[in-house]
């Protein structure tokens, strides 16, 4: 057993707690004793039930991206999970001049990979908000919201991992869960995220799961594909994955998402380096992946997310992923929202 599903299983008295907590905070909200405030323009929440692993940063930058293209000016609004401190930070891309202890990962991968639209990290969203609004944006998605409920939305879009829509079916701080299954039914929408390459029986258990919980909502599907790779900081095309034997390094919620999308990608995964979500690698501990990679005949590789805490001088390759709609674009969507894109 690891340290990690160790921990989980000594915490699993405490769920009943922590699912009393969650249902009092939902009902001061529902009851009005907690107050929401709403921005004068479209807030687009991308979230999720679990902690982590569902592919909220890649979801957000497909969204991001797609708005562009509408000739909407979107900013992003983001926590910022893991850095130290809590003081707000305007990021933007392609070169955020943040380092990632003031930044975090997340928020410095969305910067690199949107550049020119403005990444707001700030702990209090509807502060974060209202900095967007000032730097132009006519938009805001915001990352990891549909928990945070002291910003209203016109559209809560919740990713269900095609791998473990559930988290497991228990609660934090013994599952991965963090609020019944039944919050689902605040959603306005369902995104099921890195559905496998045979897709069609694994969404539609998923959909009559969903269809019990919140009848009649939209489930829509997206498979989450290698859309670049840095080897050695030079870009190149993901063919290189094809038949590569490769160590997988990740610090995800769900890092046998990354060995599944490797591959599917034709990769050969001979071994893996795992570490908890948002881990803070250190250069010996990355120096230590490589040479266990070396070891193997193989080549270590990693996500974008991992990579922005990595020395870059490290002979390690970076897959970069999009979240890809299986039904060619993103329109069914925004026929939900439509003032969101139009």
């Amino acid at each position: 057993m690891t340290g990690h599903r160790a921990w989980h299983r000594l915490l699993a008295p405490l769920a009943p707690l922590y699912r009393g907590a969650v249902r009092a905070r939902l009902s001061a909200y529902d009851r009005g004793w907690l107050h929401s405030s709403k921005l004068p323009v479209p807030v687009i929440s991308v979230g999720n039930l679990t902690f982590g692993g569902t592919g909220k940063t890649p979801t957000v930058i497909a969204l991001v991206r797609d708005l562009v293209r509408r000739g909407r000016h979107p900013a992003v609004l983001t926590r910022g999970y893991g850095r130290a401190g809590r003081e707000p930070v305007v990021l933007v891309g392609p070169e955020p001049k943040a380092p990632v202890e003031a930044a975090g990962d997340e928020p410095l991968e969305l910067a690199r990979r949107l550049p020119g639209v403005p990444v707001v990290v700030n702990p209090d969203r509807v502060e974060g908000g209202i900095e967007a609004r000032t730097r132009g944006a006519d938009v805001v998605v915001l990352d990891d919201g549909f928990q945070h409920l002291k910003l209203r939305r016109d559209l809560d879009l919740v990713l269900l991992d095609a791998g473990d829509p559930w988290g497991g079916g228990r609660m934090a701080p013994g599952g991965r869960l963090r609020e019944p299954a039944s919050g689902l039914a605040r959603a306005d929408a369902v995104l099921v995220t890195k559905l496998p390459t045979v897709a069609e029986p694994v969404l539609a258990e998923i959909r009559r799961t969903v269809d019990a919980l919140a009848p009649e909502m939209p489930v829509l599907a997206a498979r989450l594909e290698p859309a670049a790779v840095r080897r050695n900081g030079e870009p190149c095309g993901v063919d290189i994955l094809r038949s590569a034997r490769v160590l997988a390094a990740a610090g995800l919620g769900r890092p046998e998402g990354f060995v599944q999308l490797l591959r599917e990608a034709g990769a050969q995964v001979v071994g893996t380096a795992f570490r908890d979500d948002h881990h803070p690698w250190t250069p010996d501990e990355v120096q230590a992946v490589v040479d266990r990679a070396a070891g193997l005949d193989a080549v270590a590789v990693t996500t974008a997310k991992d990579a922005v805490k990595m020395p870059a001088a490290l002979p390690l390759w970076v897959v970069e992923v999009e979240m890809t709609p299986l039904a060619g674009s993103w329109d069914d969507l925004w026929r939900i929202c439509p003032q969101a894109a139009s």
